[in-house]
């Protein structure tokens, strides 16, 4: 056992604490014990949980607190959550790759039942009654013999006083009465009445709208401006100019690569911040390579004859006349967030506090520190929920350029992102060209050689340059017994970033189309490929430190056809594809179904099957699933940036389109029934979507798609 004062010594290094009473952001401070970070039970009965990671549409601020409260053994319908503000106490409060449950579920297990034990103990003490003759029961402490009850909040101020045990029993699996049922989003009546609270929505006394004027060009760098114009516009207070780099071209913030300048112009409203910004007249200084797009994607195509970085290589034996040698285009996509960028912050001498949608809060609280250059502690992280993300708000470009404003106009400020800037000035999934050469031998691929050629971002390369997990290879490694990884990087200046599902969102398509090309110049099925392909194995050893289980491949891929109806007769003119993947956790297989016109096609089903082991909240992880489709159909269809003379030339959803009701399908989900501990869902779903349907276009009409969008592969 751990007595209290070390406990509480230790707590900020070991990610796990025990304070009483202290109010947190937005709630009234009555008297209350904190069991643990996330844990607070109230002297008027309520408990209130707070969910450790961002909210983006996820259902994390549901899923999370759903964990601790079966451990905690407590009423669901009874209790309050909050989300969390950024506390260094934790461990992995961040929502990105799918990590959010998948790297918390045993935290937040041990959490609620630290704080279970605990109330037990202090049970223990008033009744004079061992432990181990002791239950929980919907926030209670029973004793069965006798029939006696205590509240947790009759008990919470006792136990918060004693010993914090080392390693708290957790409850049998197959006790779960909450883990494994469908509950509301937490945040669902009110999303529905209009009162959620998005940052967006936020306003403190005397604050400032800012808008920030941009260079069309990106990474321009504002030189000079004239706000004649802009002071006339009523509201308009004061302008003030954002630099990353001096006139010599000298990076000024060189930790913080992701800031954007331009210049700011602070209003009393939002109308009057945007209408200046409009106004003002600003003298760029433009980078002297801008690219074009057509260009670029010219220079991908030419680069696949070059030689290429090889990232892996297994086997030796030469391909000479590959069955198939085909290549793929896909372009690059931007995030668009229902909610655009936006971020409010108050600045008091060395103290900073910030409200801010970010997926990444010890990222947000680091960079406020480093570009103000104050202490990390001194730094306070509100988290809002997010009106969507896909990896857009990890990174803290939105958040700099606030903080610099209320340090100088020493009042709160918030930071406002039009939807042109939003969409304009993001870090875009890449765009590339793939080559594909492969062949196969008794209904199995036994060559393979893939080639990438993109424009390199820094996080993708090891310290000493070598390639490292470029573009996210893996399948079909390890299952191939002659396969070539290879990478040719072609310089550009577009601004990348995560998109939801990575490189995955692209890589898939690639592999599951040329592995259907594969199945189809063989005259084999394309499920019965895709299965002789995966194999008996359970286990492939992929890399030294990653064993991939193929088996769970296999049974998407089954269970998906097998829902599908696949192999039954269609209509003239209908077809089905199948495309699969193993991505950020999850294993899983899609079968589209469309039907093809003179004046184009329709989606008419997609089919998933989805094995993510358990499942925390099937209805909060059936709408990741559609959500995850939607977002793949709409990238496949409509999506793609386009950039002239290096202007990005997409704005709103009128041109940068996403898919309208009529579009969407019917989606059917099926999840693998499973013990195993959850894994990600949030990202797996995209990439098999676009694959899919192109597979069944091919299937419906003859013709092949590599390249996206559709509609351009189709031209």
């Amino acid at each position: 056992m751990v007595n209290r004062r070390d406990f509480i010594r230790l707590s900020a290094a070991t990610g796990f604490g025990l304070v009483i009473g202290i109010p947190k952001a937005g709630l009234t401070a009555t008297a209350a014990a904190e069991l643990h970070p996330l844990i607070r039970v109230g002297s008027d009965g309520v408990i209130t949980l707070y969910a450790q990671n961002p909210e983006m549409g996820q259902g994390v601020k549901t899923a999370l607190p759903m964990i601790i409260a079966e451990e905690l053994d407590v009423d669901w319908e009874t209790i309050r959550v909050e989300q969390a503000d950024w506390d260094a106490r934790l461990d992995n409060q961040f929502s990105g790759g799918s990590l959010s449950i998948r790297l918390n579920y045993a935290a937040m297990r041990r959490a609620g039942a630290t704080a279970r034990a605990m109330l037990v103990a202090a049970a223990s003490r008033k009744l004079a009654t061992p432990e181990e003759n002791l239950a929980t029961k919907n926030g209670h402490v029973v004793d069965p013999a006798t029939g006696r009850r205590l509240s947790y909040a009759s008990l919470a101020d006792a136990a918060a006083e004693l010993a914090v045990p080392e390693d708290p029993p957790l409850k049998e699996e197959q006790d779960f009465r909450l883990i494994g049922t469908s509950v509301h989003d937490v945040d669902m009546q009110a999303m529905l009445t209009g009162i959620q609270e998005y940052s967006a929505d936020l306003r403190l006394p005397h604050m400032l709208f800012a808008v920030v004027r941009r260079c069309p060009h990106g990474d321009g760098q504002p030189l000079s401006f004239d706000a004649t114009k802009a002071k006339a516009v009523p509201g308009v207070v004061d302008f003030h100019m954002l630099r990353n780099v001096d006139h010599g071209g000298r990076i000024i913030l060189p930790n913080c690569p992701n800031f954007v300048s331009g210049v700011a112009v602070l209003a009393t409203n939002t109308w009057a911040a945007l209408e200046g910004a409009r106004k003002l007249e600003v003298e760029w200084q433009l980078p002297e390579q801008r690219d074009d797009i057509d260009e670029l994607m010219q220079k991908f195509e030419a680069a696949l004859d070059d030689e290429a970085l090889v990232v892996r290589q297994d086997g030796d034996e030469v391909m000479e006349d590959p069955d198939i040698d085909v290549v793929y285009e896909l372009p690059y996509l931007a995030h668009v967030p229902m909610e655009p960028m936006n971020c409010t912050a108050r600045v008091d001498g060395d103290t900073a506090e910030v409200w801010a949608p970010t997926q990444n809060p010890p990222m947000a609280a680091e960079a406020v520190a480093k570009v103000l250059g104050i202490p990390p502690e001194n730094v306070t992280v509100h988290v809002m929920r997010s009106g969507g993300a896909f990896g857009r708000r990890y990174y803290a470009d939105f958040i700099m350029d606030t903080v610099l404003l209320a340090r100088q106009m020493r009042r709160p400020v918030k930071v406002l992102w039009s939807r042109e800037d939003d969409i304009r000035h993001d870090y875009f999934r890449p765009g590339n060209v793939q080559r594909v050469r492969a062949s196969a031998q008794g209904g199995r691929i036994s060559h393979w050689q893939q080639k990438v050629a993109s424009h390199p971002r820094e996080i993708y390369l090891e310290r000493d340059g070598s390639p490292a997990e470029i573009y996210n290879f893996e399948f079909p490694a390890g299952f191939v017994p002659n396969l070539m990884f290879g990478y040719v990087p072609v310089p550009a200046r577009i601004p990348l970033g995560q998109w939801r599902a990575t490189e995955h969102s692209g890589n898939v398509f690639v592999v599951s189309s040329a592995i259907d090309e594969l199945a189809h110049f063989h005259g084999i099925d394309p499920v019965a490929f895709w299965l002789e392909l995966i194999g008996d194995a359970q286990y492939v050893q992929v890399r030294e430190d990653f064993r991939f289980d193929a088996s769970r491949l296999g049974k998407v891929v089954e269970m998906a056809a097998d829902m599908a109806d696949w192999g039954t007769a269609l209509p003239r003119g209908k077809g089905r594809g199948i495309a699969a993947s193993y991505n950020q956790g999850a294993w899983v297989a899609e079968v589209a179904e469309v039907t093809a016109a003179d004046d184009g096609f329709t989606v008419d089903r997609i089919t998933c099957a989805i094995d993510c082991g358990r499942v925390i909240n099937p209805q909060g992880a059936r709408n990741q699933v559609e959500g995850g489709v939607v977002e793949g159909l709409s990238a496949a269809l409509h999506g793609r940036v386009t950039v002239r003379d290096g202007i990005v030339q997409e704005s709103n959803f009128d041109d940068y389109r996403f898919c309208r009701m009529r579009e969407i399908p019917e989606i059917d989900v099926h999840f693998i029934e499973s013990n195993d501990a959850p894994r990600g869902l949030g990202e797996g779903p995209l990439p098999p979507v676009a694959p899919a349907i192109t597979n069944a276009i091919f299937a419906a009409t003859g013709k092949r798609i590599r390249r996206l969008p559709i509609k351009l592969g189709l031209a």
